[in-house]
């Protein structure tokens, strides 16, 4: 059983790691603790209250309490206290916020509090599928000499529909040239532009140039940095670039759709979440675009760019993800080692 000793200790140790990671005076760090997080006015109050739920022999109550019983992160079977918290970190981050004298993204503070609660994946915006997350491949242009050069398989995010679409991708190295090449070879070889494919009107020509664009967003200017070249994704053995996007409702799958757990925030600024598949990574991307909120980027610019390519493919839904009521720009793409770096890394 855990003593009042050591929940104060800890209590202690995550003001003055919060401290050190934001470089703030060890007082002034206190102070934003225990209001932004344990939503108590002074640091001393928090001890206080810890002290008279010990003399009174009542340690449910911290489990039951609102905010502090998040200080109980890592000590017991503590999933349905992370769900609250993953519903509550945007409020503890605004709280923070908005009592600070330094200007501070919002969304590093979600990380930092993440981190400093016990919680490294999060802070680091890890997504773990788990072992029973599988992702139905199909060929997508089925009629080929390679039915397997272009593939899709559907999943859902937050209630909505996603389709990956993963091209086989057998270079070393990212090459537009290369890749052009690739589809061209196998483009003739083929003679039937419609025939195979899942989605009726679609085209592999259309596919091709979906891809070509899809790859110059992502890699203008950085083709020759290793840090951003995007890492295949092996399916059978055989390496693909995988990109992925809302999926119009009517073209929905049939096959096996799983359901990827995780919170997107409502907060301004980039959101990466880094997916693990079976040991392998994807990036999920979303951003608020939402005009009831303010953003810090002309939203119909930023729309209009990935409309224009990983957004334009045949299968792609105009709608935007909406969570609560909120619009997010969304889709999946690559990871990168850029992606481990920065403040969700």
């Amino acid at each position: 059983m855990i003593s009042l000793y050591q929940l104060k200790n800890k209590l202690n140790k995550q003001a003055k790691e919060f401290a050190e990671l934001l470089e703030f005076p060890d007082l002034y760090a206190q102070g934003l603790w225990a209001r932004g997080v344990y939503n108590c006015p002074h640091f001393s109050d928090t001890h206080k209250y810890l002290s008279e739920v010990f003399e009174k022999k009542k340690l449910d109550s911290i489990l039951k309490h609102d905010s502090l019983k998040y200080l109980m992160i890592n000590e017991y079977d503590d999933q349905e206290i992370i769900e609250s918290l993953h519903k509550e970190i945007e409020s503890m981050a605004n709280r923070i916020e908005s009592l600070m004298l330094v200007d501070l993204e919002t969304l590093e503070l979600v990380s930092v509090i993440y981190q400093v609660l016990g919680l490294p994946e999060n802070a680091k915006f890890i997504v773990n599928t788990g072992a029973d997350f599988r992702l139905e491949w199909r060929p997508y242009f089925d009629a080929f000499d390679d039915p397997l050069i272009v593939q899709y398989a559907d999943l859902k995010v937050h209630g909505c529909y996603f389709r990956l679409i993963a091209c086989k991708f057998p270079f070393e190295k990212l090459s537009l040239d290369d890749i052009r090449k690739y589809m061209y070879i196998n483009h003739v070889n083929h003679n039937g532009e419609f025939e195979g494919c899942i989605s009726e009107g679609n085209t592999f020509s259309k596919h091709v140039h979906w891809l070509v664009l899809t790859l110059e967003l992502f890699s203008s200017g950085k083709v020759n940095k290793a840090q951003f070249n995007p890492t295949t994704f092996k399916i059978e053995g055989m390496r693909y670039l995988v990109y992925g996007f809302p999926l119009i409702p009517s073209f929905v799958s049939d096959w096996h759709k799983p359901d990827l757990c995780l919170r997107v925030k409502n907060l301004d600024g980039d959101q990466k979440f880094i997916v693990r598949i079976e040991q392998q990574d994807l990036v999920f991307y979303a951003r608020r675009v939402d005009t009831n909120f303010f953003n810090t980027i002309d939203y119909e610019k930023y729309i209009s760019l990935y409309q224009s390519s990983v957004l334009s493919h045949f299968d792609a839904d105009n709608n935007l993800l909406k969570v609560d009521g909120v619009k997010y720009l969304s889709f999946f793409r690559p990871f990168s080692v850029e992606d481990m770096k920065g403040v969700q890394a």
